[in-house]
């Protein structure tokens, strides 16, 4: 039985071992052989065709550069035709510089092909292949129809007319001349390589397969072995009872060890409790050690499970007296013979009031935001410091309401905070890492977090970290915006609830729960309002109710009222939105809002109180909407702003206040259109009114202009006419109109009411292309305010379909960014403008929204603002952590000293302007500017970098 026993073991270990690592193996080779060889030779074959396509499309760009001279008159038709086809035909490319490009014409006649002259200026109608494939003939069938495709066949193996084999052509139809052009690809290139990556597989895998069975032999060897020390260890261990004892007695510190055969502790520690080791042994924990930190300060076994790192606490040790010492435990999991316990190192927290500032290292300034935090270290760490914009962007009054609250809990993504949890505890510093948080009331913003493990030496260790908000993050959709809060509030006092209601969804109390949830996701809605059979509301039913009931085992087809909050809250349509804040506090978190009649018509919930403060803006458009002269529009204009330097007073965030400012720029906008359309009579046809620069951005200020166009349908004769006069008198009609109220015409006429800039879609496209194609470097930074449109009333579809194409043209377009980047120099900042009489702070702007409108560009970005392309950059690794963080700060920095300048203009009774004197009455400002110039430099330097070569 003794001796049949090693055997077992030795299979055993064969099975567990040896058996899965050979069908590793053989998984392995499955791998390649099945999978990733033919993908990577689909991958392959793909790459191919689209070089083949890529490389047509340079040859067509070089028939349309003859096609311009011949239509220009710089060449006869001939003469261009005979000069395109010399520069086509000795064109080579490819590894040996043996691929090539033949051309034909539509009957088919060939035109030239460099490896087969004679078949120049011959009829090829009856051309075919090895395989009976009329080839030319089958080329011009391919470009019949999209005017390019791609056409297999056997052709000779480049300049060897004696090798016929598979070939992959692309041929693609030049309109003007009727011409095709093609080339192609030889399809055996790609199977050579396969052939080539399978005979390196296969040696690979044989020297793996070697390895591993080398590796299986020397494991093998050594289990008996691990064996014998396994014993060996638990002897070891038997003996660490006493060690840790030792050590324990000889301490400074006080330590206790628990188990669950009870409270052990050094002398040290009973003398600061004043009880005895037989005293303490039976003690639960709680009567000697309190700290909100320990989950289960009742189980040992649990907390041991637990503890899967080192854990630093804040605790209050109790002695005999019921006297308490504020101490700091070190928890750590340790192994006595066959028992698990939890070692806890207490020390008293002498130095605690070095904790109640932070002295913040150099490393981790150098790297900081605006706001600085410190917290405790351990698996639940809590604020023990903040300085004041950190209060201010989480939504607390006081540092004591922010020690209450754990560290995770302002986290709103948890995997976010748990991969920062893992990198303190390997002691790894992290550096602007973007985050989301979570302010008190619910609401999101991003930032930048600086943290790391802060030992200066004491008893106790800490974490010091900086916050650095990302304001642009602020105005996604759902996230009201920083400053709107105290603007918001008084408007929102007198403010009804039916302003902000959503409209009710309900089902009978008989519905099925697949069929609500249905009805739900269809609505955009997390509420159902249940009603009974005579049509009243019973009960509300809600995402989480529904959850929690499906996971208790309901099925999808229990009827609804099952799991509705009953009886519900109501409250008036009139009642104020401050009455439902108090009277929801009380409810499930949903107000359903009745009409005097008792009739329903709305639901509020917690989510529109929520953002309820930054409805300011939409009161405002409401009131705009509903009015209908110029000087009633002039005088909520004038409101508004007065609104916008509120916000600025109270620290809005300035892509905040711009945003207000361009939003309801926008809604008196489109009421003018409005009334102009009232009194012109309907548009003839289709058209998209947009607005350009600093509008389409929606990134204006205090001293705001018109940039806005025209876009119409394609028209012709008669009523190509007539839509130019109708929409010419409408943009002229409609900048007076905006000028009246209070937007300056444009001192370059980029306005609506220019018939430049008032043209058919077709028209846009031809300017956009002659922009993009031929770009004239001087004149190239005048019209980049037009790459800046977006629709503000009108049609959509028209500006889209522009958009697309100028994303299109853009893409084989280098010689337009090269051109842009070098136009860009002349606005390339320096400090010493900053020591001139006044700086005009707009020009240092215009450098850092033409960079990144640059780059916007080159990666076909959907933002249209500065700091929304910004964001973009950085998400799609364009850009990296330190260049967000430098050209946000730059953007919010300039922004902020532009719109606060603009601001004091007007409260002391001027026009607000751009030229900011910086030696005296923004002194203090002049160190932002010159970070933002800096920042600005870096910037640049790089767009020179990445734009230096052109490519045509």
């Amino acid at each position: 039985m003794n001796e049949r026993a090693p055997r077992d073991k030795r299979k055993v270990f064969l099975l567990k071992i040896d058996l899965p690592a050979l069908l590793a193996i053989i998984l392995f080779a499955g791998m390649i052989f099945l999978y990733l060889i033919p993908a990577f030779e689909k991958v392959m074959m793909e790459r191919k065709r689209n070089l083949i396509h890529e490389m047509t499309a340079s040859v067509y760009s070089l028939l349309e550069y003859y096609h311009t001279l011949e239509r220009n008159g710089d060449l006869e038709k001939p003469e261009a035709q005979e000069q395109a086809r010399a520069a086509i035909n000795t064109i080579r490319y490819g590894h040996d510089l043996k691929d090539y490009f033949w051309i034909t014409d539509k009957v088919p006649v060939m035109i030239t092909h460099p490896y087969r002259p004679d078949l120049n200026g011959q009829d090829l109608t009856g051309f075919y292949d090895s395989k009976g494939k009329a080839i030319f003939v089958e080329f011009v069938k391919a470009v019949a129809n999209d005017g390019e495709s791609y056409v297999e066949y056997m052709w000779q193996w480049n300049d060897d007319s004696t090798r016929i084999v598979p070939k992959l052509s692309y041929v693609r139809l030049f309109e003007p001349w009727e011409w095709v052009v093609g080339t192609g690809i030889y399809v055996e290139d790609v199977r050579m390589e396969i052939r080539r990556m399978e005979i390196r597989t296969l040696a690979f895998s044989g020297v793996f397969g070697l390895v591993i069975i080398g590796l299986l032999l020397a494991i093998s060897s050594q289990s008996h072995k691990i064996e014998q020390k396994r014993s060996r260890a638990e002897e070891e261990l038997r003996k660490s009872r006493e060690l840790y004892r030792t050590l324990a007695e000889a301490a400074s510190e006080g330590v206790i060890i628990w188990s669950g055969q009870g409270l052990r502790a050094n002398k040290t520690l009973l003398s600061w409790i004043e009880l005895g080791e037989d005293e303490i042994l039976n003690r639960p924990l709680t009567d000697i050690l309190s700290s909100q930190s320990i989950s289960d300060p009742d189980d040992p076994g649990k907390l041991y499970e637990e503890l899967s790192a080192r854990q630093f606490v804040e605790c209050m040790l109790k002695t005999k007296t019921g006297r308490q010492i504020a101490c700091h435990a070190d928890l750590s999991r340790i192994t006595l013979g066959d028992h698990n316990a939890v070692l806890i190192v207490i020390r008293p927290a002498k130095n605690l009031a070095i904790s109640s500032g932070i002295n913040l290292p150099i490393s981790l300034l150098e790297n900081a935001g605006t706001g600085f935090f410190r917290t405790t270290y351990g698996k639940k760490p809590r604020f023990i410091h903040a300085t004041a914009p950190v209060l201010n962007w989480l939504g607390y009054s006081s540092i004591q309401e922010l020690q209450l609250q754990h560290f995770e809990s302002v986290f709103a993504e948890p995997h976010q905070y748990e991969r920062i949890r893992h990198l303190l505890e390997t002691g790894k510093a992290l550096y602007n890492e973007n985050v989301i948080l979570r302010r008190q009331d619910g609401n999101r913003l991003r930032a930048l977090l600086t943290i790391m493990v802060a030992d200066p030496g004491a008893d106790e260790i800490w974490c010091d970290g900086s916050v650095e908000l990302l304001t642009a993050s602020l105005s996604a959709t759902g996230i009201p915006t920083a400053g709107y809060e105290a603007l918001g509030s008084p408007y929102m006092n007198e403010v009804p609830v039916s302003a902000i209601m959503k409209p009710p969804v309900t089902c009978s109390e008989n519905t099925t729960i697949s069929r609500a949830v249905s009805l739900m996701k269809e609505n955009n809605t997390r509420v159902m309002v249940v009603l009974n059979s005579t049509g009243e509301p019973m009960g509300v039913a809600d995402v989480a109710s529904i959850g929690f009931g499906m996971a208790e085992g309901a099925s999808a087809t229990s009827e609804i009222f099952r799991f509705m909050h009953a009886p519900p809250s109501f409250i008036r349509e009139d009642a104020k939105i401050s009455v439902a804040i108090d009277r929801i506090r009380n409810s499930s978190g949903c107000l359903l809002v009745m009409t005097s009649a008792n009739s329903l018509t709305g639901v509020i919930t917690n989510e529109e109180l929520v953002h309820a403060c930054s409805m300011t803006p939409e009161l405002i458009m409401n009131d705009i909407a509903n009015t209908s002269s110029v000087n009633s529009i002039k005088k909520i204009w004038q409101k508004s702003r007065t609104a916008s330097l509120s916000m600025l007073a109270g620290h809005a965030d300035p892509y905040s206040v711009s945003l207000h400012i361009s939003s309801v720029a926008d809604a008196i906008c489109r009421r003018v259109i409005d009334l102009c359309i009232e009194a012109a009579g309907e548009p003839p046809c289709r058209f998209s009114f947009i607005q350009t620069g600093s509008a389409g951005r929606r990134e204006q200020s205090f001293l705001t202009d018109q940039d806005n166009a025209i876009i119409f349908e394609n028209l012709s004769g008669d009523k190509m006419q007539a839509a130019e006069d109708y929409f010419l008198a409408l943009g002229k009609k409609v900048n007076e109109m905006l000028d009246q109220i209070g937007f300056r015409l444009c001192k370059g006429n980029n306005m609506a009411g220019n018939p430049k800039w008032c043209q058919p879609l077709d028209k846009w496209k031809s300017y956009f292309s002659d922009w993009i194609r031929i770009p004239g470097p001087t004149e190239i930074l005048d019209v980049s305010i037009f790459f800046d449109f977006r629709p503000c009333y009108g049609d959509d579809s028209l500006c889209n379909e522009l958009r697309e194409y100028v994303k299109t043209s853009l893409r084989t377009s280098d010689i337009f960014f090269y051109h842009m980047s070098m136009a860009l120099k002349q606005y390339n900042p320096s400090r010493t403008l900053l020591s001139d009489e006044t700086t005009d702070i707009k020009r240092i702007l215009m450098a850092l929204t033409g960079v990144i409108r640059l780059y916007a560009l080159k990666h076909s970005l959907a933002g249209l603002s500065t700091v929304d392309r910004i964001l973009e950059l950085h998400e799609g690794k364009h850009i990296s952590h330190e260049l967000l963080r430098d050209a946000l700060r730059a953007w919010q920095n300039l922004a902020y000293i532009r719109l606060s300048h603009q601001a004091s203009c007007i409260s002391s009774g001027r026009e607000p302007d751009n030229r900011v004197d910086f030696k005296v009455r923004y002194a203090d400002m002049q160190l932002l500017a010159s970070g933002a110039i800096e920042d600005i430099n870096n910037l640049m330097l790089k767009a020179g970098n990445d734009f230096h070569t052109v490519t045509i």
